[in-house]
């Protein structure tokens, strides 16, 4: 399934962005071995069946996914205090902080992205920032679709402003802590880090980065594979859709910020698609591990605090399932009025 938006070019732009990845670190192969907090053997039973069930990352949930030798001198952001609605309360709270001119700005509508679960199933973290900010519209969670989960909420957030006039603002939430059961291991692809991001989107006004199109696609079928792994033929296809969207040769991108999840694949994709390698933004995925679902909104607010855009200058990022997903957006900057 594929699924576009293109909204004359545009019509949304980014307002804010804010970011949270925890100080300490830990080797992803050695977090099973730390107890959940508050252990609770029922919990963790119930947990591990919610996991099995929803993440077909290895055949076996409850089973070690082969370690990658080199993960030994990997070590992932591991967050020991804050819930995963914690943290994403926190990026939420700043990002419409940051809002200008809006100190108690209630966004009209929120969405929250999450692969990984609370560990209290009974506490809404859709419903909580609802609660707390004051958001006019019913909030909902977009799950499931690790790296992709951002791209279509940045979907489905532009798609319900283009159809109702009355939507001005629109916040995207994603946060990831990955607690016992759950191995941080996806195999021997990448490891996996805490932490959250938030982006508070709102119709064009004044200068800032316009989301020129968002393309996510999801296979009809899962990819057969025993082992966690990238349909890097699907993410060629959405890059080179998307450019094509909005008239963009790849050499016209400024930046190129691919997952990190990791460097073999973010700097094949990038060359297989033409896109220019010395244009990619890629720290270290070594130094807090990958963000899943909050990953491209964190990378993306490390870059725009680091640049100082010109008018007409993009960015493009793209991601990757581990079940054949793929999705990519691009935004232009414009410093004026078009």
């Amino acid at each position: 399934m594929s699924v576009t938006t293109d909204h004359d070019q545009g019509q949304i732009c980014i307002a804010s962005t804010a970011r949270y990845v925890p100080r300490a670190r830990v080797r992803p192969d050695v977090v099973l071995q730390q107890a959940a907090a508050t252990p609770s053997f029922a919990r963790d039973t119930v947990m591990r069946s919610v996991y099995a069930d929803t993440l077909r990352w290895s055949s076996e949930v409850a089973g070690l996914d082969p370690v990658d030798p080199s993960s030994r001198s990997v070590h992932v952001a591991l967050e020991a205090r804050l819930s995963l609605s914690e943290m994403a309360s926190k990026v939420a709270r700043e990002a419409v902080g940051q809002y200008p001119g809006k100190d108690d700005l209630a966004p009209d509508q929120i969405i929250v992205c999450a692969t990984s679960l609370e560990h209290d199933l009974a506490l809404s973290c859709a419903g909580r920032l609802h609660s707390e900010l004051g958001s006019t519209g019913v909030p909902f969670a977009v799950g499931q679709l690790q790296g992709m989960s951002f791209f279509l909420a940045l979907q489905v957030a532009a798609d319900m402003m283009a159809s109702d006039e009355r939507m001005h603002t629109a916040l995207i939430v994603a946060a990831e802590r990955w607690l016992p059961p759950f191995s941080r291991q996806a195999g021997t692809l990448t490891a996996l880090g805490d932490g959250a991001a938030a982006v508070l989107i709102r119709r064009h006004a004044g200068p800032g980065w316009r989301v020129l199109s968002v393309n996510v696609c999801t296979p009809a079928f899962p990819v057969a594979s025993t082992g966690t792994c990238v349909d890097e033929v699907a993410v060629l296809e959405v890059i080179g859709q998307t450019c094509a969207q909005v008239g963009l040769k790849p050499a016209a991108i400024d930046w190129v910020v691919p997952p990190r999840i990791n460097t073999t694949l973010a700097c094949d994709v990038t060359a297989q698609a033409r896109l220019p390698v010395w244009r990619m933004w890629y720290p270290d995925p070594g130094d807090i591990g990958y963000l899943c679902a909050a990953d491209a909104p964190a990378q993306l607010h490390v870059l725009l605090q680091t640049v100082v855009p010109a008018d007409g200058q993009r960015i493009l990022l793209w991601s990757a399932g581990f079940q054949g997903q793929a999705a990519c957006a691009v935004l232009e900057y414009r410093g004026s009025q078009p």
